[in-house]
């Protein structure tokens, strides 16, 4: 096949080609995506309504951009070559000297410079809407992540809710809904906000409390998933179970191991009352150790090394053998290539399979 090109070439000056995948195309189509970076060194991301893709430059010299500028030649004036018949006219319009590459990535929220917020006065600080302009991730990825950690808008200013405020609030949500027999799928907030304001009135605090209608919101948002009404929220009771396991932990087990029927009675203890849900330690992995048979202690991750083999000594000083499952949440976020679990553990360790569980060892 022969084509005629022409060529027209112009300096684009700094325009640049990003290449389109089927998922970006689709992300275009559905709403605006935005390019978005951390600072003036930082690396550029393209970012939806829900997700967010990695930008790398991708250098080369010798291309030329070609577009069909001419209109189509009628069949019986086709052009005959040496090489056969002349199937179109192409104009090159202008060359580039490299090209934009997307990859799917995890957006990154960054919120460790927000104040914290423990029921006290807070300073003047950006709101929430100036965060998610700022974060280089999409709406939803920032969202997602500010929930998770108890973010809070206080008189305009975005802060976190202290863990402290966090876990008073939570047990008077639970104890509220209890007592004033909420439906836990379908717990409205104006409505449990209105029930703590008015035990809040009449009890020792009066009107001065820090359980406003951002907070108690916040904390609904951090236990429950908003309903399909897209008003109410139904509360996780898994994700109660573990916040009040991992406090049970801190509490009982942080200086010396436990046993685990001891363990489960205190953790049980700590709910509001008449307030059930199920308890199982699956709940909690990621936040304990077996260091004696029988007995488990609270192991902070913060406290670990970053290097991963420096790691997986250190775990198995703590503890001898880890079924795997036990220790996937300690180590789990140093798998940066994303490589098969049972792969990586390969990698620095040994394992094997007994009966249905399989142990982790050190070489």
């Amino acid at each position: 096949m022969s084509v005629n090109l022409y060529t027209e070439l112009e300096n684009v000056g700094t325009y640049k080609v990003l290449q389109l995948t089927e998922e970006l195309i689709r992300a275009f189509q559905s709403g605006p995506v935005e390019l978005k970076a951390g600072g003036d060194d930082s690396e550029v991301v393209l970012c939806s309504a829900d997700k967010t893709w990695a930008v790398r430059q991708k250098n080369h010299s010798n291309t030329v951009i070609l577009m069909k500028e001419f209109a189509p030649v009628p069949a019986a004036e086709t052009q005959v070559s040496a090489r056969g018949p002349v199937q179109g006219e192409w104009l090159g319009y202008t060359q580039q000297t490299c090209e934009l590459e997307p990859r799917a990535t995890a957006g990154q929220v960054d919120l460790s410079a927000l104040p914290i917020y423990n029921g006290q006065h807070v300073g003047d600080g950006p709101d929430v809407e100036t965060l998610v302009e700022n974060a280089t991730c999409s709406r939803a990825e920032f969202y997602a992540a500010w929930r998770a950690a108890g973010g809070c808008s206080v008189g305009g200013t975005a802060c976190v809710i202290s863990p402290d405020l966090l876990g008073r609030t939570l047990h008077l949500v639970l104890a509220t809904a209890v007592a004033d027999g909420f439906d836990l799928a379908c717990v409205g907030p104006e409505q449990m906000w209105a029930s703590i304001a008015r035990s809040m009135a009449a009890g020792a605090h009066g009107a001065t409390h820090p359980y406003s209608r951002e907070v108690i919101e916040t904390v609904l948002h951090r236990f429950g998933r908003v309903g399909s009404d897209g008003v109410s929220f139904e509360l996780d009771l898994s994700r109660i179970a573990r916040w009040y396991g991992v406090q049970a932990l801190k509490k009982f087990a942080s200086t010396e191991a436990i046993m685990v029927d001891e363990f489960m009675i205190k953790w049980r203890s700590l709910f509001p009352a008449y307030f059930r849900c199920d308890l199982d330690l699956e709940l909690l992995y990621g936040e304990f150790a077996r260091p004696q048979h029988e007995r488990i202690q609270y192991l902070s991750r913060s406290t670990l090394p970053m290097d991963i083999k420096d790691r997986f000594q250190q775990l198995f000083r703590i503890q001898n053998a880890w079924d795997i499952r036990e220790i996937t949440p300690f180590i789990e976020e140093l798998n940066t290539r994303g490589i098969g679990m049972d792969n990586f553990v390969l990698k620095y360790a040994r394992r094997k399979k007994t009966g249905k569980t399989i142990v982790v060892m050190p070489r």
